[in-house]
């Protein structure tokens, strides 16, 4: 396969919002389907109804506790108090998972595929070189993420580049602290040559997953830069790795992530570093396109500092020798002497205390478990009283 470095400025859009014929929508969605059979999955569209239902059950109940209640105060006395409590409880509930229900539908309805979506989105890949797999597909390749939960992405484009770069929007069930919680977005996600500590850039601007997030890095490994970096990116890196993140986020690379990497999280684990919105990102929307091509390129041509990075905290282990005398040598005790020490960290690892941030519940989370305890709480109200 022919590759080419990514590059930022080539980007053509115009697939995106031209005008198209039904009959070539048509003729593109019959053999797309026949090739990628998920396009047509009823679980979506099974799931978009439940949510809907869920979310018209939850506001008429509301309604319906809130009349009785009404009632309950124009003709009760105040030994109706009780049944007042056990009936305003219920509503809170009901109105809180109605709520829910609704932000879901609206989120999923809004990212559903279309074949005239599908169509459009297939010619702005092949106009730009990239591949387009419409999902949804397993993200269990994309580790670090996967591990946090039930990872699936869908409208997935990869470009031949030498370098592994995938866009995708994904859906992430994420299973903490005994309850669900589901988050939705879009990333880039670019393959590094070696692991590099665990760093995360939060965006202090655009939109965030502010109530779904389900885990947030402690504020104790939040490092302050200089400038006013701080003023677009909140950073967290592992303690202990803070000289580590200021040779990796060097004054130049701070300059170009304020000026083209706007609305963005920004995240290195592992061997890999992600862009990351609480919207999609594989859209329609060519000024969207756009920003998320900057973001990547503003820091494309840095990985390859970044990849020079070494973990000095790692231990030094004896370097293998095979020259005569190697045996007898370390029969005699003196094997570290033979030819000294080689770094582990040439290995392209990390330190333990490096590899992951320690991580807080995050508000989606903290939502969820509130949510929960009031069912519980309601239910238990309505049958004492």
């Amino acid at each position: 396969m022919h590759t080419t470095e990514y590059s930022p400025t080539s980007l053509r859009t115009a697939a995106l919002t031209e005008r198209v014929k039904r009959r070539d929508v048509r003729k593109f969605y019959r053999p797309l389907a026949a090739r990628y059979p998920s396009v047509r999955n009823l679980s979506t569209p099974m799931r978009r109804a439940a949510m809907f239902i869920g979310a018209a059950c939850g506001a008429i109940g509301a309604l319906t506790m809130a009349f009785g209640m009404a009632q309950d105060v124009d003709n009760g006395g105040p030994e109706d108090t009780e049944e007042l409590i056990a009936m305003a409880a219920i509503a809170a509930v009901l109105l809180g998972a109605g709520i829910l229900m609704a932000w879901f539908f609206v989120r999923m309805s809004t990212r559903r595929g279309t074949p005239k979506r599908h169509y459009r989105l297939a010619r702005f890949a092949t106009a730009n070189g990239l591949s387009y797999e419409p999902g949804p597909v397993s993200g269990k390749h994309v580790k670090p993420w996967a591990s946090r939960g039930d990872l699936t992405l869908t409208r997935v484009m990869r470009p031949a580049s030498q370098r592994s770069i995938e866009f995708a929007n994904y859906e992430l069930r994420a299973y903490a602290a005994g309850s669900g919680n589901t988050q939705f977005g879009g990333f880039c996600a670019v393959r590094l040559s070696r692991r590099l500590p665990h760093i995360y850039l939060r965006a202090q601007s655009g939109p965030v997953n502010q109530f779904t997030m389900v885990a947030l890095p402690d504020s104790a490994q939040r490092l302050s830069l200089e400038g006013d970096f701080d003023d677009y990116f909140t950073l967290y890196c592992p303690e202990k790795y803070e000289r580590d993140a200021l040779y990796l986020f060097t004054p130049d690379v701070m300059v170009r992530l304020m000026d083209r990497v706007r609305g963005f999280d920004v995240e290195i684990i592992d061997d890999w570093l992600f862009f990351v919105s609480s919207r999609d990102v594989v859209t329609l929307d060519p000024e969207s396109w756009q920003g998320l091509y900057e973001a990547v390129g503003a820091l494309i041509d840095k990985i390859g500092r970044w990849e020079r990075w070494r973990d000095d905290r790692l231990p030094a282990v004896p370097r293998v020798s095979s020259g005569p005398g190697a045996d007898a040598k370390a029969d005699g005790g003196a094997a570290a002497a033979l030819v000294g020490l080689k770094p582990a960290a040439r290995s392209g690892r990390v330190a333990a205390r490096g590899r992951r941030l320690r991580m807080r519940l995050g508000a989606g989370e903290v939502i969820g478990l509130i949510a929960l305890a009031l069912v519980f709480i309601g239910g238990g109200v309505a049958l004492f009283y």
